[in-house]
């Protein structure tokens, strides 16, 4: 098996989202192959078989926990791209519908990382910056 992404474990126990989308995403093409493998054609399974060989084994489970800690470390660093959106001049708005949310959710989740950054890392934190990209523009 060629897994030259690295184990699985490695991956689980890293914080590089990366890493841990390609366990995703090793788990989801050998559950297509393995379909392919028991329902297509001869030629189809021949191919499958030597996919199936050559990609890492990723259990369902390290699939749903590497999803479960990718979606945490985006949804953790999203605060700072919505920062780089407003000061690029976005509105709360357009912040809002990127995320498939309202804008008052947008603002409401910028404001609580921000505050948690103030809180836990007030020495790692430019907090007027922070701040600063808060204030509703006359267009929001």
């Amino acid at each position: 098996m060629n897994d030259g992404a690295g184990s699985v474990e490695q991956a689980l126990s890293g914080g590089d989202v990366h890493e841990l989308l390609r366990v995703w995403e090793d788990f989801n093409r050998g559950e297509t192959w393995r379909e392919v493998s028991a329902t297509g054609s001869d030629e189809a399974r021949v191919a499958a078989a030597q996919f199936l060989a050559e990609v890492r084994e990723v259990a369902a489970l390290e699939a749903l926990r590497a999803n479960a800690k990718a979606v945490k470390l985006l949804t953790a660093r999203r605060w700072y791209v919505i920062k780089s959106a407003r000061e690029a001049g976005a509105t709360w708005a357009q912040i809002g519908e990127a995320l498939g949310i309202t804008k008052q959710a947008a603002h409401d989740f910028y404001r609580r990382k921000i505050e948690e950054q103030e809180k836990y890392l007030p020495d790692l934190h430019d907090a007027a910056a922070a701040r600063a990209v808060l204030e509703e523009a006359k267009e929001d």
